[in-house]
């Protein structure tokens, strides 16, 4: 009994040790930018204590049962082999899956998510992010664990003997075992079994995650993902919830400033990939790094408070196209049967006549964009087959590549024209070749991004002063705003409100003279671009929900984003933000208590509704 023992607490410490060592690598990696005490991270490691112990026993489940048989049929040999072959493959899958997480958290500021799962459908792209220059120390980590970990345990491992015991102990210690082991790997006797939210704990999302075991956290959104027909944000019943949005939106009166010298000009939205706030100087971020871009806002309406309703691209174009906004857990662009129905800016352009178009540097089946795009009915889509190029990153062509294509394009397209076009050069890693102006910051991936942003923002300029000199320009109205933000230079944490500033700049002949070099400021999201186009146009917009038009001062305006399991929302009043993880409100700007719990049940009924909606549409016909 004494060997059986050690057996068992050989197998058990180890896995302890390996995952500690995993939280303390984790940590280590991605600390930078982040002040932290050392109470918070050993913190961490406590509350990261009861999922790795049940981590830890799910994985001893198959040794534990096979010391359970050999107390009935003694094959140590066999059973030895088994185990250490066992042990080596989780090593060797923990391992994977802690630098993958590791990676991701370097780029989103979250683990493995359902969202990066369903990237993995796209190798050609994601693998190559993900295993770029700047993890290759991750992939060479990641070898040198495996190696490590098999060293330790076959060092302290204490092989399973044979076992001469009576009958008692071999009917009790099984019962035992079992119990010992369901206990654990559920996280103990309460009635809920070990969840997320018993983990989540600190405003440093780096703390949380490393609480977060890796495996566990895989596994358990393998096994458990959310059933597509269950809301998981069900706060209110639904007539509350439908009523607080429509209190969200509410408006006595319909007038608004038209700011357009033509009632049908050409439409052209650039979606700036990756483009943040922080190193824009007209946007109180770093000077220098995209001095063009506020060089052009002295020509247009430059919207200083605007926001992105998510942090991935797919996430960005369905809130501009459709004013559908981003969710925490799920993507209706994945949902085939449903993205289809929702209402598109491109499906209200082809019923005014426009020519319509969508052109993009990389891969348009990405995500499913293509198919969204066609079931929109653009006219002409154009993507890294479909032309030329010389020049690429792992995502697409460079900017000044695909800025130049969409200039000959626009000048032979019918008009009136609708054209989106999207940009790459600054999606992550930032390794495009390019000259490198910044090389000063220790961490070379926030000086990555500035360098690209930078390249990116002299295309830019130079893609609007080329078409200054087209007589297209003088009817074309140009709508500058990124996809998404960026946790670079900053180090923002997932959650924070500055990770979801974006720029957008309205543009172009067609924008009356009074109104050239002007700021609003009035709180802006991805979500009202199309109610604000469509309202320069007097086309009704009551199909785009939750849009609201920016020039009407009279509407409640606010922005929402969500993040990895939670949301922020911010108008004049009131910022807020509420990790659905922790079941609280993480961070406000308000001590009105009555006025952060109306916004805080505003966002719930507004993340409530939005997920119902998904759901709903699965039964809405076209």
């Amino acid at each position: 009994m004494n060997t059986l023992f050690k057996f068992y607490i050989s197998l058990f410490l180890f896995w302890i040790l390996f995952f500690f060592t995993q939280q303390i690598i984790f940590i280590f990696l991605n600390i930078s930018g982040v002040q932290l005490s050392f109470y918070d991270i050993i913190f961490s490691f406590y509350k990261g204590l009861r999922i790795n112990n049940a981590t830890s026993f799910y994985i001893l489940s198959l040794p534990i049962l096979i010391s359970i048989v050999n107390l009935f049929v003694s094959r140590p040999e066999l059973f030895n082999k088994i185990i250490k072959i066992q042990t080596y493959v989780f090593i060797a899958i923990c391992c994977f899956i802690g630098a993958l997480d590791a990676g991701i958290f370097k780029v989103w500021g979250t683990k493995v998510n359902a969202k990066a799962i369903s990237y993995m459908a796209y190798p050609d792209e994601v693998l190559p992010a993900m295993f770029a220059v700047e993890n290759l120390g991750l992939l060479a980590l990641l070898v040198i664990l495996v190696l490590c970990f098999i060293w330790i345990f076959n060092k302290i491992y204490t092989p399973l003997n044979k076992i001469d015991t009576n009958w008692k102990v071999k009917i009790l210690l099984p019962i035992l075992l079992m119990a010992i082991t369901v206990i654990s790997a559920r996280g103990g006797l309460q009635k809920v079994p070990l969840n997320r939210n018993q983990v989540f704990f600190s405003e440093h999302s780096v703390l949380n995650y490393a609480s977060l075991n890796s495996f566990w956290n895989f596994a358990d959104l393998f096994f458990n993902p959310i059933p597509p027909q269950e809301n998981p944000y069900t706060f209110f019943e639904s007539t509350l919830a439908n009523g607080l949005l429509t209190e969200m939106h509410q408006s006595k009166v319909d007038t608004f400033e038209k700011v357009f010298t033509s009632s049908k000009p050409n439409i052209v939205i650039i979606m700036l990939e990756s483009w943040g706030a922080d190193v824009i100087s007209c946007l109180n971020g770093e000077p220098n790094v995209a001095p063009k871009f506020c060089e052009l806002a002295k020509e247009g309406i430059l919207f200083d408070k605007c926001f992105a309703t998510g942090d991935r691209t797919e996430q960005g174009m369905l809130a501009i196209l459709s004013g559908y906004p981003a969710q925490p857990v799920s993507s209706i662009i994945k949902e085939f049967g449903k993205f289809d129905k929702l209402p598109n800016l491109y499906k209200i352009m082809n019923e005014q006549n426009y020519h319509t178009s969508y052109y993009s540097g990389g891969r348009l089946q990405f995500d499913n964009l293509e198919a969204y795009l066609r079931a929109a009915g653009v006219k002409k889509m154009v993507g890294e087959d479909d032309f030329k190029i010389n020049k690429r990153t792992n995502w697409g062509a460079y900017d000044e590549e695909t800025f130049a294509l969409h200039i000959d394009e626009l000048k032979k397209a019918p008009q009136p024209f609708f054209s989106v076009l999207s940009t790459m050069t600054t999606h992550e890693w930032f390794e495009a070749n390019i000259p490198q102006i910044f090389n000063s910051d220790a961490d070379k991936v926030n000086d990555g991004y500035r360098n690209t942003m930078h390249y990116a923002d002299s295309c830019l300029y130079g893609y609007i002063t080329s078409l200054k000199k087209e007589p297209l320009y003088n009817n074309t109205i140009f709508v500058l705003v990124a996809d998404h933000a960026s946790k670079f230079p900053k180090s923002r944490n997932i959650h924070e409100i500055e990770r979801y500033r974006i720029p957008m700049l309205m543009l172009g002949g067609a924008l009356k003279p009074e109104y050239k070099g002007k700021t609003n400021s009035t709180v802006a999201s991805h979500t009202d671009i199309a109610a604000t186009i469509l309202g320069q146009l007097s086309i009704p917009n009551q199909h785009f929900a939750r849009s609201k038009n920016l020039f009407a001062p009279q509407i409640p305006h606010f922005a929402y984003y969500a993040f990895d399991n939670g949301f922020g929302i911010i108008n004049d009043q009131t910022e807020l933000v509420y990790d659905h993880n922790q079941q609280l409100v993480i961070h406000t700007n308000n001590i009105d208590t009555l006025l952060n719990n109306k916004w805080l049940n505003f966002g719930k009924a507004y993340l409530q509704t939005n997920f119902q909606d998904n759901i709903n549409y699965a039964s809405v016909k076209k």
